[in-house]
């Protein structure tokens, strides 16, 4: 079987949720993931799940302010072990501060640990696949608060440099239709990895 037919299955694979306008009806779109962060509740306890290099860490505590954030990545390979490292180095203040919390691990593994509604909200970026992004969207249902959000990243169809096809819309549409959840912001970035918003209905 041939690669392209392999992701062909891939695709066919995951569900085709359908939704109604009291999904989408209150969405705006926003020129990038940076002005998301503007919008999103402030001084909350907050969550980068997927942290990497600390990269967005920095824009989060910049344009958001979080009371606490807590940094939620498996780092399990050396290129991003070193991204680790780099983080313990670069947010070195907000960590003795105990404004920053690292937790080394699978998301769908350490996601459970903390109490149900604890965070203001989640922004999630991991490995994009529709069985992750699903099992991730559905723990956050409980781990944020009532009037929380729950935002994330590479809302598409894949990556087209090196081919590989995600699942985060279909999880993200399967998730409000299943779960109560509707859009409150989508970005259109140029280079296509656009992020998400959702808010409770």
């Amino acid at each position: 079987m041939s690669t392209k037919e392999q992701r062909q299955q891939l695709k066919a694979k995951m569900p085709a949720a359908r939704l109604s306008m009291q999904h989408t009806e209150n969405c705006r779109v926003l020129p990038n993931r940076g002005e998301l962060l503007y919008r999103l509740p402030n001084g909350g306890v907050v969550a980068e799940i997927g942290a990497a290099f600390g990269d967005f860490t920095a824009q989060i505590f910049e344009r958001n302010k979080p009371k606490q954030l807590h940094l939620i990545d498996a780092w399990d390979s050396d290129r991003y072990r070193a991204g680790m490292e780099d983080i313990k180095t670069k947010f070195k203040d907000q960590i003795d501060a105990n404004r920053l919390k690292l937790h080394q691990g699978l998301s769908i593994e350490k996601l459970p640990e903390f109490e149900d509604g604890f965070f203001d909200w989640v922004y999630i970026d991991t490995n994009h696949s529709f069985g992750t992004t699903w099992k991730e969207l559905q723990i956050c249902d409980k781990k944020v608060k009532r009037g929380g959000r729950i935002a994330g990243h590479d809302f598409c169809t894949g990556n087209v440099v090196d081919p590989v096809p995600y699942g985060v819309v279909e999880a993200v549409t399967k998730f409000c239709a299943d779960y109560g959840w509707q859009y409150e912001f989508l970005t259109v970035e140029h280079h296509g990895h656009f992020s998400f918003c959702l808010m409770r209905l």
